[in-house]
């Protein structure tokens, strides 16, 4: 009597631990997701989910995940931006607390070497505002390459070691970009250089626990499709839990910064959490309007990924994507105001078919998009239940 009195207990524990996963029931309760995880090993998706609930000065943070698994290699593409942005915001604070008068809005000077090192004047002059604003609204190429001069590579690998990021380094730049094999000279108004100069760069390489570096059966290459994978070794490299954590640092730094690891101030953090959450066409994303690359939803997944203008401007989305070889990422805080609905939510897919890295061919609209789209929605459904 007493075993089945200790099994009955265990089913209905098991039954309500299925229930209360918002990741899984989620999955149950949409046609197109429940599709699409009967191949959840060959789609490579990890979802990683963090509710929060706040009751007057008390936050509480309730944790999901499904497949997660931080040694399996995804290439992060653009995802990585969002670290390299809290890491230039480091940068000109510690620029300011020896004497340099550089602020977010000042204007910069920016030349360029070129592959010869030969320095060419381009005579160009923005602001570090203006260029991650374009990080963050369109997900630029250009502007992040020159943010990554100014910290420097091994600036951001040692940086986020330190501040725990383990599994979060960067080796190279971001294509395509006209200047991508250049290195950016940054200097103020006064002609002082503030950009790193990138000197013996340290690649980092992939540890032996890591697995799935291998992607494709096949790789096309200057027009060519090859027998062989392509190698992600080398390449830029984050985790699930990685990013998840970033965003907590962002928007909690009281909980999970107390250090103030990344030195920022609150300015640098409402900064940040105001471009984050802006939609293409805001601010001064006007720019972009008539263009027929960005839509008003260009660098949202979440939420409104599968839909080119705004059905619901009550959620926002505080986030970054990221997009390349077949792997797509969304990574950030869901927040509705008027209703009190506040996440965290992390979430990659793979999606290659034909098993051919670079020939362009993923799947991204089809399937990759509308899941990161769909899933977030089912889960903020979920979570107002």
């Amino acid at each position: 009597m007493k075993q089945l009195v200790c099994l009955l207990l265990s089913i209905i524990l098991f039954g309500c631990s299925l229930e209360t996963n918002p990741i899984k029931s989620s999955f149950r309760k949409n046609d197109f997701l429940k599709e699409i995880i009967k191949e959840k090993e060959d789609y490579e998706i990890q979802v990683l989910l963090t509710k929060i609930d706040q009751y007057n000065s008390q936050v509480d943070f309730q944790e999901y995940k499904y497949q997660l698994d931080d040694n399996k290699y995804f290439y992060p593409a653009s995802t990585i931006k969002l670290p390299i942005v809290v890491l230039a915001l480091k940068k000109i604070n510690e620029l300011r607390s020896k004497g340099s008068e550089i602020t977010l809005k000042s204007k910069i000077i920016l030349n360029y070497k070129d592959d010869y090192s030969e320095l060419l004047i381009r005579d160009s002059i923005t602001s570090f505002q203006n260029l991650i604003a374009d990080v963050f609204l369109v997900s630029d190429n250009s502007a992040s390459n020159i943010l990554i001069d100014f910290i420097g590579y091994n600036y951001f690998n040692e940086e986020m070691k330190n501040a725990g990021f383990d599994k979060t380094y960067l080796n190279h730049k971001f294509n395509p970009d006209p200047y991508v094999n250049s290195t950016w000279q940054i200097s103020d108004l006064d002609n002082n250089l503030i950009s790193s100069l990138n000197d013996n760069q340290k690649i980092i390489k992939t540890n032996d626990k890591t697995i799935g570096l291998e992607k494709g059966e096949k790789r096309y290459f200057k027009g060519e499709i090859l027998d062989e994978s392509l190698n992600f070794s080398e390449k830029n490299r984050s985790s699930i839990t990685d990013m998840h954590n970033l965003i907590k640092y962002i928007f909690y730094p009281e909980i999970f910064d107390s250090t103030n690891t990344f030195n920022l101030n609150v300015e640098d953090y409402d900064f940040l959490r105001y471009w984050m959450s802006r939609f293409t066409y805001e601010d001064i994303g006007e720019k972009f309007i008539g263009d027929e690359k960005f839509f008003e939803t260009y660098n949202k997944f979440f939420i409104h990924g599968d839909e080119q203008s705004l059905s619901n401007e009550q959620i926002r989305v505080y986030n970054k994507i990221g997009q390349a070889y077949g792997t797509s990422i969304d990574n950030g805080l869901i927040k509705n105001y008027q209703d009190n609905i506040e996440f965290i939510l992390t979430a990659t897919i793979y999606t290659n078919k034909n098993k051919v890295i670079n020939d362009n061919f993923y799947e991204y609209d089809d399937i990759a998009v509308p899941f990161l789209a769909k899933l977030s929605r089912s889960i903020y459904s979920e979570l107002v239940d």
